[in-house]
């Protein structure tokens, strides 16, 4: 069976539901249709569609359904059991569909007697949603981003436990991404992404990103961002003035609430998709999810941030127009898609601190244009694209899905993360509470940063050609060199320090 395009409408009275067929398909006798409670079913062999609306619907004498040749639309019009009633999240499609297999579970329960599943999905009562909204409110303001510090447990008997290598969304893919390499897929930084425990994917992270920062790259594009000239090949401060479309219709809407009196502002900045969009949304899995644990919840979250920020990144550097380079752009930025490092470094006690100076390091060290003012724009795009709510959000998402979507090696990534992800967004468990707490955490951490807190460990070529010299005359000596050497090789440089350098070195060369 095919689920056909549709949109669906309303007004204070009814529920409009236009279903796109072929002319050539239609019957209007094989059309079946059933309106029962808040189920929905439409059915023209080879359409069929289900839908599960928000609130009940009857249908009456009032109810009535008619082709459009022009639209090649079969348009139908249903009763709301409580007029004036508004059923919110109509434009998301995907959220409306039926889930799958139900029937079928009914029909195995009672084949087995009326054992029912180990997990039971409960239908949601919608007479409580705003109840359940203004829970995810509070959820939202309550939100922790502090590490959690759990005692590990004394196991009596000492059994070894098997790694678990799994990876992606909610830890659910493994034996994907190796393929994936074995294709041509320059993404992917682990060595063995398909036997890397997490712990280990961090440090892999954290040791290959010290060695790709380059600290004369980064120097270079801080002067000609600082002192351009007209032989740069960087035009940084065109990018850094660049305006995100999202970013313009969150600032449009704002001003014009600011206009209005309190009692008539929106809370929810309207968002409409476009019919492609929808679409895409009907492509995006069918799926229920069950996260309950507070950490995985907070690493989806990262990956939210992690991903809108390089999609907001790719948007700045090419000035809105997506090249045959964004899809890697995207992924290298993203360290849930390079190194599947869920998780991040946690050293800093905040994982949303994390994120940023995650995403911070990796935007400085594999773009083509490497600025701290820069990067800090791109933050800003992601605080307006959080501040305009979740359909705001859902409609970024879709574009970094159609980035990897028809590449030939990296599609991989929407099955493992972004798929789920969309459809995660999507559902009750992320609410528009959560959303707008999470643009004011994500604001205070990347605004209070310093440069001085962007750091990188690099080798010290003086202390290493020195240990050179003192080991050959160690040697002629027969004395052994000392094992505290080695800790003098590296050294931490932060951006502040970077910078100071760079400008005495423009400065000696202007006065040579």
């Amino acid at each position: 069976m095919i689920t056909p395009f549709f949109t669906i409408s309303q007004d204070d009275e009814f529920i409009f539901i236009d279903v796109k067929v072929s002319h050539i398909r239609f019957n209007a006798q094989s059309i079946e249709m059933v309106v029962q409670d808040e189920l929905f079913i439409f059915a023209l062999p080879p359409y069929y569609l289900r839908l599960r609306l928000p609130f009940r619907c009857v249908d009456d004498e009032r109810s009535h359904a008619a082709y459009d040749s022009k639209s090649e639309c079969v348009k139908i019009k249903i009763g709301k059991e409580t007029k004036g009633q508004f059923f919110p999240d109509l434009d998301l499609t995907t959220k409306l569909l039926a889930r799958l297999n139900e029937s079928e579970g009914k029909e195995k329960d009672a084949k087995n007697g009326g054992a029912g599943p180990l997990i039971q999905e409960l239908d949601i009562d919608n007479n409580n949603i705003a109840a359940s909204n203004s829970a995810v409110i509070s959820e939202g303001e309550k939100f922790d981003w502090e590490v959690s510090q759990t005692q590990a447990e004394r196991l009596s008997n000492l059994v070894e436990v098997a790694p678990d290598f799994k990876y992606g969304f909610n830890n659910t893919f493994s034996e994907i991404i190796g393929v994936s390499v074995s294709n041509g897929n320059d993404i992917n930084e682990l060595g063995d992404p398909e036997h890397t425990l997490s712990a280990d994917r961090i440090n892999e992270r954290l040791i290959k990103e010290n060695i790709k920062f380059d600290p004369e790259y980064y120097a270079a594009d801080y002067i000609m961002a600082k002192y351009p000239s007209p032989d740069d090949d960087k035009n940084f401060k065109q990018l850094i003035d660049w305006k995100s479309p999202s970013t313009k219709k969150f600032m449009k809407w704002y001003k014009a609430q600011q206009e209005l009196s309190q009692d008539a502002r929106e809370s929810i900045m309207n968002v409409e998709f476009s019919k492609e969009e929808q679409e895409k949304l009907l492509d995006l899995p069918r799926k229920s999810y069950l996260i309950e644990d507070p950490a995985i919840q907070k690493q989806l979250l990262l990956l939210l941030i992690s991903l809108l920020f390089a999609y907001h990144f790719d948007m700045r550097e090419t000035e809105g127009d997506h090249n045959i380079e964004s899809a890697w752009t995207v992924g290298k930025l993203t360290p849930q898609i390079s190194f599947l490092d869920a998780q991040l470094d946690n050293s800093e006690g905040n994982v949303l601190k994390a994120g940023v100076i995650t995403s911070i390091r990796r935007a400085l060290s594999y773009p083509l244009h490497r600025n701290y003012t820069l990067v800090q724009r791109c933050w800003d795009d992601v605080y307006y694209n959080l501040r305009g709510g979740k359909r705001l959000i859902i409609k970024s998402l879709l574009d970094v899905r159609e980035l990897f979507r028809f590449h030939d090696v990296y599609y991989v990534y929407n099955k493992i993360w972004i798929d789920d992800l969309c459809s995660w967004v999507i559902s009750d468990a992320v609410g528009e509470g959560l959303i707008r707490q999470l643009a004011h955490d994500l604001k205070k951490e990347y605004s209070s940063l310093s440069k001085a807190d962007i750091t990188f460990e690099k080798l010290n070529e003086d202390k290493m050609e020195e240990g050179e010299d003192r080991e050959g005359h160690e040697q002629e000596q027969g004395r052994s060199q000392n094992d505290d050497d080695d800790d003098d090789e590296i050294v931490a440089l932060n951006l502040e320090e970077l910078e100071l350098m760079a400008e005495q070195s423009f400065e000696e060369y202007q006065n040579a």
